[in-house]
């Protein structure tokens, strides 16, 4: 009879475990779980998209997340590459004029407007692992309330959701950080003598001319910023989220090749796959 009890009582307790084992497969992933997954997601992430811009020429050599030049600065260069000021007698041409301020100015070289370019993407190279703490900090703060909807959404709707709901927060915590780094690679300077071409006085060496003022004859149409400063901070953090994306597209890809146990059950879930 104790046998039979035995028997009984051990079949009972296997009976109940598999049916909460049962119920754990039919209802699949916790909310809670999906939206600890898009957070390691977007960690792994971060990591990776810090360690690819950080490095050397991480911004300045690749296309994709480069800082190019502000629009408006960019109508300048066009306009020193190509126009001229029409004086009647005779024109010159703005690279003309330009040769001779940058010859004025400390902070210039020979070709102010890459070494701008340079001088940015240098400064975000060497900003870019301040962002980690200050994006890791969103995420971890980040309020998720459609975690399935993300998960099964396009390659990266994770990246696409972080940005939506942090962009503008990240931009305003890194930019003092950024700015910093294009004091120092000179980033800011240049672009102060830059933009002051456009009050230069030119002597023409010519004596029913004498000096003419850059501002009385340019019309870019558009006016320069007062600084760089704003810009290349959200260029500076749109190419982490490109970087983030990328990786998101891999875990998605390829669950099973990433160390986190919570990605790999996440990502390699039938809700993932939409199932």
């Amino acid at each position: 009879m104790k046998n039979i009890a035995k028997v009984l009582l051990c079949t009972s307790i296997l009976f109940f475990a598999s049916c909460d084992e049962l119920e754990d497969a039919l209802t699949g992933l916790t909310d809670a779980e999906i939206v600890q997954g898009l957070r390691e997601a977007l960690n792994v992430g971060t990591e990776s998209s810090v360690n690819t811009v950080s490095s050397v020429d991480g911004y300045l050599k690749n296309e994709v997340v480069k800082i190019l030049l502000p629009p408006e600065v960019q109508e300048l260069k066009n306009t020193v590459d190509n126009g001229a000021i029409d004086l009647g007698i005779t024109s010159i041409s703005y690279s003309v004029i330009m040769d001779a301020y940058v010859a004025l100015s400390p902070n210039l070289d020979s070709d102010p407007f890459e070494e701008l370019i340079t001088a940015m993407n240098r400064g975000a190279e060497s900003a870019a692992n301040k962002a980690k703490p200050i994006f890791v900090d969103a995420i971890t703060g980040m309020s998720i309330s459609d975690g399935l909807g993300i998960l099964q959404g396009g390659d990266r709707a994770a990246t696409d959701f972080f940005v939506a709901t942090t962009s503008n927060a990240l931009v305003e915590a890194f930019q003092p950080d950024l700015t910093s780094a294009l004091g120092d690679t000179k980033a800011l300077a240049i672009y102060t003598d830059l933009a002051g071409f456009i009050n230069y006085g030119y002597d023409t060496g010519l004596p029913l001319v004498g000096t003419i003022n850059v501002s009385n004859y340019i019309d870019l149409g558009v006016e320069l910023p007062e600084s760089i400063e704003g810009y290349a901070t959200q260029k500076a953090v749109d190419g982490l989220f490109y970087f983030v994306g990328e990786e998101e597209k891999a875990i998605r890809a390829d669950p099973l090749a990433y160390a986190s146990d919570i990605i790999q059950k996440v990502f390699g879930s039938p809700e993932a796959q939409g199932n």
